[in-house]
């Protein structure tokens, strides 16, 4: 999902950038704090109020900036890499290469950010305090800072995954049980219990209320629904495929056409006939390319008899390629990250196998109802 966020900089080695959805929430903010400030301050100017608004909205970004900072300077220390920080819709989220390896590690990862909020709650206290009898302005706005922040930490410190709290729960059913997996599973049951709240409590909003602020609520519980149940998928897959290579799941039994073989008869012959999608383009029994059914639409449908696969294929050379001995969930991120289905195996300067999705997804179902 933020693949394509905007780069705004590094902090720490870490990449900080905004979604596009974050324009949206900032522009909603800047308005709603605009009108808050013109009416409770009727004597302000307007050009102040405006530009007291968005610099207010602009800091409060920042503040949930180092909020996930928080969370990633203490992953590092503890061992975790964090590849990015993405402003969105929702607020903010850090990316990690991997998830905690102990309950510990879990807990104190998952405090940092509910810490630095309430730190940052009482410095914009002190500041709105020291500051209201020399300017009223910058008091309110130090003001609501510290209100916002306050209420970011009490809110992400809910028990429901992925919030913080939900990984603080997690973490005390991890240590206590010794179960990482049953820590996971009530995390993400909690996680869903609380998206089911928010909506519920969203629709109750927007009947009675306030149409938007209901669909506000409904949203954040959707977006929680969704990455408590992702989290879970995530956390699943790492487990299944923790210490096993590309080697142990890779199928050597891989589908090839000649690569002068047309593109019509490769799909009547070969690709209905055996039921694959993509084969592997040989030539004087060398290895010489990828062919997918997707490929065939560069070409004409009225061309396919006169056109070999191989003008169509992706050159060897071309291939996203993963070593025999790789860690499979480094090769599951590989296939997320540039929408592999599949990714061949070399061993020794040769293409020995696949990964292919399909595989991989069939594995997972047999382990989940297996209840492995």
């Amino acid at each position: 999902m933020f693949e394509n966020a905007i780069r705004l900089g590094t902090i720490a080695g870490i990449r900080i950038g905004v979604h596009y959805t974050w324009f949206v929430i900032f522009l909603l903010l800047s308005a709603t704090l605009y009108g808050s400030f013109t009416y409770q301050h009727p004597d302000w100017n307007s050009v102040v109020a405006l530009f007291t608004a968005v610099i207010t909205a602009l800091v409060f970004f920042a503040s949930i900036v180092l909020h996930e900072l928080g969370h990633s300077i203490v992953a590092i220390r503890r061992g975790i890499s964090v590849r990015s920080i993405t402003l969105f819709i929702f607020g903010g989220v850090a990316q990690t290469e991997k998830e905690a390896d102990t309950a510990q590690t879990e807990f104190l990862v998952a405090i940092a950010g509910p810490l630095v909020s309430i730190l940052l709650a009482g410095l914009f206290y002190l500041c709105s305090v020291w500051l209201a009898p020399i300017n009223e302005i910058a008091a309110e706005a130090f003001d609501w800072l510290a209100t916002i922040n306050l209420m970011v930490a009490v809110f992400n410190m809910v028990p429901g995954f992925p919030l913080d709290g939900g990984r603080v729960f997690r973490a005390l059913v991890w240590g206590v049980s010794g179960d990482a997996t049953k820590g996971m599973r009530w995390a993400v049951f909690a996680g869903r219990a609380v998206a089911y709240l928010l909506m519920g409590l969203g629709a109750i909003i927007a009947l009675q209320t306030s149409l938007i602020n209901g669909i506000w609520f409904i949203g954040i519980g959707w977006f929680l629904l969704i990455s408590a149940q992702a989290s879970g998928q995530s956390f699943t897959v790492s487990r299944v495929f923790s210490r096993t290579v590309a080697r142990d799941l890779m199928d050597r039994d891989v589908p090839v056409v000649a690569s002068g073989v047309s593109i019509a008869e490769w799909v009547e012959d070969y690709v209905f006939g055996k039921g694959a999608r993509a084969f592997l383009v040989t030539e004087q029994q060398d290895i010489v390319g990828l062919v997918t059914l997707s490929d065939c639409n560069k070409i004409p449908r009225e061309e396919w008899a006169n056109t070999a696969v191989k003008m169509v294929m992706t050159p060897v050379g071309q291939l996203q390629t993963v070593k025999a001995d790789t860690d499979i969930n480094a090769v599951l991120q590989l296939m997320a990250a540039q929408s592999l289905n599949q990714v061949p195996v070399i061993e020794d300067s040769a293409i020995v196998g696949w990964i292919d999705r399909d595989r991989l997804i069939k594995i997972l179902k047999l382990h989940t109802e297996a209840g492995a």
